[in-house]
């Protein structure tokens, strides 16, 4: 099994500063090392984007930046049919841009999603009766 890893889970897992640090680093370490994340192409983004805005130090961000581009992390192309499904699930269930990529992969993978999100976890769930999603309770 390849999750879908929410790049806000990921943050809060290797920020110790962040408020859901103990619970995202729970869920990030419960999946074995020799299983891959499947995250979008624009997870690196995020990720990079989200610590470098708190201010974290070069060093750290390339570190990061070499761990997300290694085996652990699964990248699919933001295609046509990704970009498709997320428009559908924006629409659907009402969620923002990034949020719908990953649900819309999620789906489309029939993969769990792992979010802390609780608008994500509410809004797909009521419009996606068959997405599972780990980390919401």
């Amino acid at each position: 099994m390849s999750p879908v890893l929410d790049a806000s889970v990921f943050i809060a897992a290797i920020s110790p500063t962040e408020r859901h640090h103990d619970r995202a680093r729970r869920l990030f370490d419960r999946h074995p090392d020799t299983e891959p994340f499947l995250v979008p192409e624009l997870f690196r983004v995020e990720v990079i984007a989200g610590l470098s805005r708190r201010g974290e130090p070069v060093d750290l961000l390339e570190t990061v930046d070499a761990v997300i581009r290694g085996p652990r992390f699964h990248a699919r192309p933001l295609d046509a049919e990704l970009l498709e499904r997320a428009v559908h699930v924006a629409r659907a269930a009402r969620l923002r841009a990034y949020d719908a990529v990953y649900v819309a992969l999620a789906l489309m993978w029939n993969e769990p999603l792992v979010t802390l999100d609780g608008e994500v976890v509410e809004r797909s769930g009521a419009a996606f009766k068959e997405l599972r999603v780990f980390g919401s309770n």
